[in-house]
């Protein structure tokens, strides 16, 4: 009971703690807010391609000129246009120019295409569209020169409309700026809980209230697992307001395994609260324990994603990345939302667990040591 009314106590000194308390919710909603809007193009992966535009000279005639007419006006509908050269204007110089995407020069004996190398995106799709063309074409070309007598009626048969066929690929969903933002926002301030937790026990020797504590008749155990409980029940509804939040408000996708997400999110509040606790009791002064504190959430922030996406690629990188608590928490979480892979977050639960475990030991062992708190 002496526990649980610990606990209780800290939760009501938090919450009435105004700039803490704002500091908790609004920074994380705030920044949330900016980097998701200011960089939304960032992680738009769609390419927009414009109208075509396909210089050509025909230089067929009869059966052959009546199929290049048909292939030019099924390929407009694709918004593919296609303009006819005069016989002075030269094909290659306008595409070299820029003047136009694709030059296609048609006679008795094939097709010949040439593409502005400058845009790829759309001479791929120029030099795919008349492939299947060209084949057809090609294949009539030298029919036409053993059995002329032929060819209309291999047009006739093989006729087709679709040069062109749009094949959309559902792949896989990816974040945008503020699915992603929603994510680092609030592992980054989780992992602030550090802060208020190095003031756990200290705070109460700098108001000297700590002697009144032990005058108390409550066990220096209970005192220790309230202000712990409490502080973690503090910043885990912070971190679930937040969470909540950017879901309905910036409807932010948090998929569909919300639960397991908040239990990652619980082991790294639970992590940066015995950190914070750790570092008070390891650092021989208050300014000290603030300092380291606030020095490694800076690094695991930065080195973490939580400003913008690091691609790590060389191996040096990938270390110093993966050495951040919000890379275990950011990567289990994305992993969950985006692939439904649920063993990804076991890696970061053990690791914000036994971390936990051995920051908790360490102020446990120097508690027991000290006559006061």
């Amino acid at each position: 009971m002496n526990i649980v009314n610990i606990a209780i106590k800290e939760i009501k000194r938090d919450f009435r703690d105004v700039r803490t308390l704002i500091f908790m919710l609004a920074f994380p909603i705030v920044l949330m807010l900016i980097l998701g809007t200011a960089l939304s193009n960032a992680f738009d992966s769609t390419i927009s391609v414009e109208d075509i535009h396909v210089l050509y000279k025909d230089k067929t005639a009869g059966e052959f000129s009546t199929y290049v007419r048909t292939f030019i006006k099924e390929a407009k509908k694709s918004d593919i246009h296609f303009k006819k050269a005069s016989h002075h204007m030269d094909g290659r110089r306008e595409v070299k120019q820029g003047n136009y995407d694709g030059y296609m020069e048609i006679d008795n004996q094939g097709v010949q295409l040439y593409t502005n190398n400058s845009n790829s995106v759309k001479g791929s799709i120029i030099q795919g569209m008349v492939a299947a063309f060209a084949d057809k074409y090609n294949m009539v070309a030298a029919v036409a020169q053993v059995k002329p007598n032929q060819v209309h009626m291999l047009m006739n048969n093989g006729h087709r409309d679709d040069y062109i066929q749009e094949t959309s690929l559902h792949s896989k969903r990816q974040p945008g700026a503020m699915d992603y933002y929603a994510i680092t926002m609030t592992t980054m301030i989780a992992l602030y809980g550090a802060v208020s937790a190095s003031y756990l026990i200290r705070g109460e020797r700098t108001r000297k209230t700590a002697d009144r504590l032990l005058a108390a008749p409550i066990h220096k155990s209970e005192i220790f697992i309230g202000k712990i409980l409490g502080s973690m029940v503090t910043n885990f509804l912070c971190v679930a307001i937040i969470i909540v939040f950017s879901k309905f408000v910036f409807k932010a996708y948090w998929g569909n395994h919300l639960a397991l997400v908040y239990l990652v999110v619980f082991t790294e509040v639970l992590f940066a609260v015995s950190f914070g606790l750790g570092i008070s009791y390891i650092a021989r002064t208050e300014g000290a324990a603030k300092m380291i504190v606030m020095v490694v959430i800076q690094l695991a922030s930065f080195f973490g994603g939580a400003y913008f996406k690091i691609e790590a690629t060389s191996t040096i990188a990938r270390l110093i990345t993966n050495l951040s608590p919000l890379t275990w928490a950011n990567t289990a979480i994305t992993k969950m939302i985006y692939a439904n892979d649920l063993s990804a977050s076991f890696p970061a639960i053990l690791l914000n667990v036994g971390l936990s475990a051995l920051f908790l030991l360490i102020a446990g062992m120097s508690l027991t040591r000290r006559e006061g708190l």
